[in-house]
């Protein structure tokens, strides 16, 4: 019994240092423009900041396409365009929705198809700070071949120090971390 409690507690300190640099591994989210690339992929979340710093990268002329992954079905192309900074005309030949993909590992497949339909080479991907790190894990599995940069957008998680700002944002930075932990096992796993 001494053993296994030994071993269970071993595991949880390990568990605790990986939370820790994987927190301070967060990208800190930025406001200054990226390097052009073909196109640019928001994969969706609560609120719409996301959304609204995809739809900025396009507008800008960071990119010729827009993707936003992850779209729910009862979301209007109306309902989005909105949230449009631009030229109407700009959202309606530029701006495409993905409504499939449910998970992460969808967004990545979502984008994938995307991006060889229309033969890009290079991608600005658009989420949250904290969700950053398994995003581009699962979309380079997915899309190898591609040059993918980061964007990640302030997700309110982190105070002015770069720590956890609260209790919730513990709970979701160490939930984060264990998806982390799995779809990284998973890759290394299927690469053996």
């Amino acid at each position: 019994m001494r053993r296994l409690l030994g071993s269970l507690f071993a595991i949880a300190m390990i568990w605790a240092i990986g939370l820790f640099l994987f927190i301070r591994a967060v990208p800190q989210a930025s406001d200054a423009p990226v390097a052009k690339a073909d196109g640019a992929v928001v994969y969706t979340g609560a609120g719409g900041a996301r959304v609204t710093t995809g739809m900025t990268v396009l507008a800008r002329g960071d990119v010729k396409r827009l993707l936003i992954s992850g779209v729910n079905p009862g979301t209007s192309r109306a309902q989005l365009a909105e949230m449009w900074p631009g030229e109407s005309d700009a959202f309606e030949c530029c701006v495409d929705l993905g409504l499939e993909a449910q998970t992460t590992e969808g967004n990545a497949r979502e984008v994938r198809d995307w991006t060889r339909a229309h033969g890009f080479t290079s991608l600005i991907l658009v989420t949250s700070d904290y969700h950053m790190r398994r995003a581009l894990l699962e979309t380079r599995t997915q899309l190898p071949e591609a040059e993918i940069v980061a964007y990640p957008v302030e997700s309110g998680y982190f105070d002015a120090n770069g720590r956890p700002a609260s209790a919730e944002a513990w709970r979701q930075l160490a939930f984060e971390y264990s998806k982390f932990l799995a779809v990284r096992a998973k890759t290394l796993i299927a690469a053996s």
